[in-house]
């Protein structure tokens, strides 16, 4: 591997990365029978200590602990879609992030003074449908559907006695099925709080996510949304053993 492409703010990351940020969009109130459509374009300043699968030792299946020690970000792009009619609904959550990751003491797990670099991508989509349970002094979905997840690792293992580096490129999509809530709690003037919880499984032993956050309405047509996101998923093999992704989220719905 040449130059590494440093990258790096996640939900995920970011991560963007979100994960898919399902519970930040949430569709205007209105007496209009037709479909209402919200989207919303968000930035996830999330910062993950990732478990690689460096692959070295694949007759026993070893894995490195990786710290995140500096990232930086490459690319993401993250985005939500909802749309409800009455009290039925559903929604798409996409976020693509790529960074990269350079930490020193994971690699003298393996050898000592050495240097392991990581060029890391990962997608997150979701795939939701909700009912409204309830509605006035607050609001609360039921939610049920699909979680896609896919990452890829790029890794350059040096040392300081080998002039021979060592890499290797895996990647892994697998899908999860979830079910969670959400509740939208208005407040005095144009605010509302929001609350976001989702429990996943199948391609991963367990994922989930939860989000506290707040939306400001600034026209009938604009909301501002930002709050707090974490997301976790947890996996038996490669390339990525265990992701835990938490930040800060901040984005606009625009209503239609």
């Amino acid at each position: 591997m040449s130059t590494l492409k440093r990258s790096y703010l996640s939900t995920a990351a970011v991560l963007a990365g979100l994960a898919s940020l399902p519970a930040a969009a949430q569709v205007a109130e209105s007496g209009n029978p037709g479909w209402a459509l919200e989207f919303t374009p968000y930035l996830w300043a999330s910062v993950s200590p990732l478990h690689v699968d460096l692959g070295t030792r694949p007759s026993n299946g070893v894995n490195v602990p990786v710290s995140v020690f500096s990232t930086n970000l490459d690319f993401a792009i993250m985005g939500s879609l909802e749309a409800r009619k009455g009290r039925w609904g559903g929604l798409v959550d996409a976020q693509y992030v790529k960074l990269g990751v350079t930490g020193s003491q994971a690699a003298t797990a393996l050898t000592p003074f050495s240097n392991l670099d990581i060029s890391y991508s990962q997608q997150i989509w979701t795939f939701a449908g909700f009912y409204r349970l309830s509605e006035g002094s607050f609001t609360v979905d039921l939610l049920g559907g699909t979680r896609y997840l896919y990452a890829k690792t790029d890794t350059e293992l040096s040392t300081a006695f080998a002039p021979v580096t060592l890499g290797q490129e895996r990647n892994k999509g697998w899908w999860d099925g979830i079910v969670g809530a959400r509740a939208l709690v208005p407040l005095s003037g144009d605010w509302a709080l929001l609350g976001y919880l989702d429990v996943g499984g199948g391609g991963s032993k367990v994922s989930y996510q939860a989000i506290v956050g707040a939306n400001y309405a600034y026209s009938p047509q604009t909301v501002f949304k930002f709050g707090y996101r974490y997301f976790s998923f947890e996996r038996d093999d490669a390339p990525v053993i265990k992701a835990r992704l938490g930040g800060l989220y901040a984005g606009v719905g625009f209503r239609f």
